[in-house]
């Protein structure tokens, strides 16, 4: 029973050792593991499925009937020749197919037999019982509204436009929480430099009490001296307190957006808070302009308005249909003897037709036309916006990233020199050449040069991680 408790307290207390986790792995792990990662890329999926749907029409179609009748009406077909009741068994089938050309197939075979009870007249005599078998085979082509096909290859290029557009919303928003994560890792890294610089500096304060400490002792500094060391030691403190507050909620964000529950130990994040990137690095796509993701997207949005008015404005057209029609016509005692003459072509039926049909320019017609043309312009005008706002965002966001690398080259020269004359100040204040004063500024000054500099570096990382909000595409 001890060793069972033993172990079962050993297993309380013991965690499974973290492992490391570089950036990227971390940002695989949010698209991983994070349900809104998810839920846009299963959305993004479902648009694409949508759009293959459009081609519902051009699916083959394959209509197949079974029927039985019995007529007793005295209105019915034979019932002027005599018949009292007439029975009729049907099988027909059928086949349609609607190609991107615009032209239509449909093939057919039907049988059917009808028995006629009551027939007396001999001249009817054939009628009491027979079959009828037929095959045919139907065509038809729009020559104005979807002349060859020209209204599937505006649907086709318009769903594309605005798939390419939906998909890229999606694209878009996991982009923003891409960016959002990237921030947490890049806060979690600099919530553990803060922690280490402030435990840093707590060493440090308590090292100059000490030494106040002692010459107070032996007389050589004044008690307010000391007052001073102690002060800088409860700032240290405080210091560090904030710091762990501020690094227990950068896990807590990180613990978030991977959606570890809190049995599950964190990874230890490998960053390098201090390698800077190239704006251009964090772009995608090929081509020769950088443009802003959602003006891209804008401008897809605006082709696809402008193909869905010329969608608009071929459907309203007039139309002139070309259709033809072939069918073989087989008569015999019943519906076996019938089939068997199905493809006997000596008492055919054809058609050929030519249809024509307009809808009067009346004021719902004009109102659809002018509907389409107005949103087509105005999502023109939005994206040309967003295209201006696009190059003056580029532009900002480098000329700012430029004067973000001198902040950070100035702040680093700054730190290199607080640190240099804070241990000057300690060396001298060992040797009884400084006074306490001096010994503590020049320690904020050290400290607070540091923590800004680890500060800087973190907002360029997360200003280069704004990049991923662009897109190269070839220049027009």
């Amino acid at each position: 029973m001890k060793k069972a408790a033993v172990i079962g307290v050993l297993l309380l207390v013991w965690q499974p050792p973290s492992y490391a986790m570089s950036l990227q792995e971390f940002l695989k792990a949010v698209e991983s593991n994070n349900k809104t990662v998810q839920a846009l890329q299963t959305s993004s999926e479902a648009t694409e499925l949508a759009a293959e749907a459009g081609d519902l029409e051009l699916v083959p179609q394959l209509t197949a009937e079974a029927a039985h009748i019995n007529d007793k009406s005295p209105l019915g077909q034979f019932a002027t020749l005599g018949s009292s009741e007439t029975k009729t068994t049907s099988y027909s089938m059928a086949l349609a197919k609607r190609f991107s050309t615009g032209t239509a197939v449909n093939l057919t075979a039907a049988t059917y037999e009808i028995q006629n009870t009551g027939l007396s007249s001999p001249q009817f005599a054939q009628f009491s019982k027979f079959g009828v078998g037929s095959l045919g085979l139907g065509l038809s082509q729009s020559l104005w509204k979807n002349f060859f096909g020209e209204a599937t290859r505006l649907r086709w290029e318009r769903q594309r436009s605005a798939t390419l557009a939906a998909t890229g919303q999606y694209n878009l928003q996991k982009k923003m929480l891409l960016i959002g994560a990237e921030a947490a890792y890049w806060d979690y890294l600099y919530a553990k430099e803060n922690q280490k610089i402030s435990l840093s500096s707590l060493e440090r304060s308590k090292r100059i009490e000490n030494w106040t400490s002692r010459r107070v002792n032996d007389g050589i500094s004044d008690r307010a001296d000391l007052y001073s060391a102690q002060a800088l030691v409860a700032a240290r403190k405080l210091q560090l307190v904030s710091a762990e507050d501020d690094l227990a909620a950068a896990k807590r964000r990180i613990r978030d957006y991977l959606e570890y529950d809190e049995g599950k130990a964190l990874p230890e994040m490998t960053g390098d808070i201090s390698k800077a990137r190239a704006l251009n690095s964090m772009v995608e796509g090929q081509g020769s302009r950088v443009v802003a993701l959602d003006a891209y997207l804008s401008a897809l949005e605006a082709k696809a308005r402008s193909l869905e008015a010329q969608e608009t404005e071929d459907s309203l057209r007039p139309d002139l249909v070309l259709s033809g029609s072939y069918n073989t016509n087989a008569f015999d005692a019943d519906m076996p003897a019938a089939m068997q003459k199905w493809t006997e072509t000596d008492r055919p039926t054809t058609k050929v037709a030519l249809k024509f049909v307009y809808q009067f320019d009346m004021a719902p017609k004009r109102a659809a036309k002018d509907a389409a043309r107005k949103g087509a312009a105005a999502a023109k005008l939005i994206s040309e916006r967003k295209m201006l706002d696009s190059e003056s965002s580029w532009i900002e966001i480098n000329r700012r990233y430029s004067e973000m690398n001198k902040r950070v080259e100035a702040a680093s020269e700054i730190s290199k020199l607080q640190t240099a004359a804070a241990k000057a100040q300690s060396d001298l204040f060992n040797k009884g050449r400084s006074i306490t004063a001096n010994v503590i500024s020049a320690e904020e000054d050290a400290a607070n040069a540091e923590l800004n500099l680890v500060k800087l570096k973190s907002e360029q990382r997360k200003m280069e991680a704004q990049g991923r909000m662009f897109v190269v595409v070839e220049e027009k």
